[in-house]
């Protein structure tokens, strides 16, 4: 099955250097290998709305594909003229009404594109016996909307990510307090183990055992308590000196995470913060035209009946439009609606 093609139409004003961004922007696409450009067709509006195809690149086979579609006039982007906008033949009305809602001294870039990351996945649907039926894109109002939620999920997802990275790095820090706690008793236990072996030992040099005989001896006089007290000495420094260093491992284990809850607590605030923020910027990003006329008279001190005379309508229709526009941001009065919007640049300061 071929990879889902699409015929996609960008306007944009004739500036000198306009095509050979385009040119370049199409040539960078093909290098990526997610996208290919297959063909491309140039229209131009003139300043007394005559159409015509412009030239496409130095020697580039564009406009044979494209040709078969709809009725682009000119082959291979000769610059011959296409009429004036008016509807022809059937196959090339999109392209008629496309260049009818175009100012003139602008210019219309069709491409044909095929989707190559789609093409695992179209095959998969014709081994299943399926095809592809819809390939529409998001414009208008509703592109809009769902690209402000979109970038508010982004934000909130970026300020959880910090606060997950703070938690994380307190994991870390406990876990390396607690093994300086476990090097710390160990080595008590070696120092324990160090001060009986110097008291055998010094016992031995002084003659009082012999050394086949430690062993024997070592049992004995620590049952008399001859040795309890130097050996029971060293332990007790040695104890004592391991209980120092484990609490102050525990000290610094809990200061960390104190420190790191803390961190966490914040950033949990400033991801709560930033998620009722952008809430609230795809609230405001969904006001209708007509809010928006009665938003821009919110700041003067005149009131409704005056704004309503201004729009056109009634009085009611305007406190309407204002009550909705409210609820939009958010707020209960026209103060507060004012604040509001200058703080999401609805309005200027």
């Amino acid at each position: 099955m071929t990879a889902p093609l699409q015929l996609i139409a960008l306007t944009f004003r004739l500036e000198a250097d306009a095509e050979s961004r385009l040119l370049a922007e199409v040539d960078r696409i093909r290098g990526r290998g997610v996208l290919r450009v297959l063909d491309m067709v140039l229209l131009a509006k003139g300043r007394d709305g005559t159409v015509e195809a412009l030239e496409v690149g130095d020697g580039e086979d564009f406009g044979s594909l494209l040709a078969g579609i709809a009725p682009f006039g000119a082959e291979n982007g000769g610059r011959q003229a296409v009429g004036d906008g008016v509807a022809g033949e059937p196959a090339g009305s999109g392209v008629d009404a496309l260049m009818n809602s175009v100012e003139p001294g602008n210019a219309v870039a069709f491409l044909l594109v095929e989707h190559l990351w789609a093409s695992p996945l179209a095959d998969a649907v014709s081994a299943a016996g399926g095809a592809l039926i819809s390939d529409d894109f998001l414009t208008g109002d509703i592109s809009r909307a769902i690209g402000a939620e979109v970038a508010a999920v982004e934000e909130a997802s970026a300020v959880i990510a910090e606060a997950q990275a703070a938690e994380a790095a307190a994991v870390l820090r406990a876990v390396a307090a607690g093994a300086a706690a476990a090097e710390a008793e160990a080595a008590s236990e070696q120092i324990q183990e160090a001060a009986a072996a110097a008291a055998v030992s010094a016992l031995i040099a002084a003659g009082l055992i012999e050394e086949a005989a430690a062993h024997e001896a070592v049992t004995a006089l620590t049952a008399a308590g001859l040795i309890t007290d130097a050996a029971a000495q060293a332990s007790d420094e040695a104890f004592a000196g391991a209980a120092a260093t484990i609490a102050l491992a525990d000290q610094a284990t809990d200061e960390a995470v104190t420190e790191d809850l803390a961190l966490i607590g914040a950033a949990d605030e400033v991801a709560a913060e930033a998620t009722k923020e952008a809430q609230a910027r795809t609230r405001a990003a969904s006001i209708t035209r007509s809010e928006a006329q009665v938003l821009r008279y919110l700041p003067q001190p005149v009131p409704f009946s005056v704004i309503a005379d201004k729009l056109g309508i009634s009085r009611s229709a305007a406190k309407e439009r204002a009550e909705r526009l409210y609820q939009r941001l958010g707020v209960h009065s026209r103060d507060e609606a004012v604040s509001r919007a200058r703080a999401l640049g609805l309005l200027r300061r």
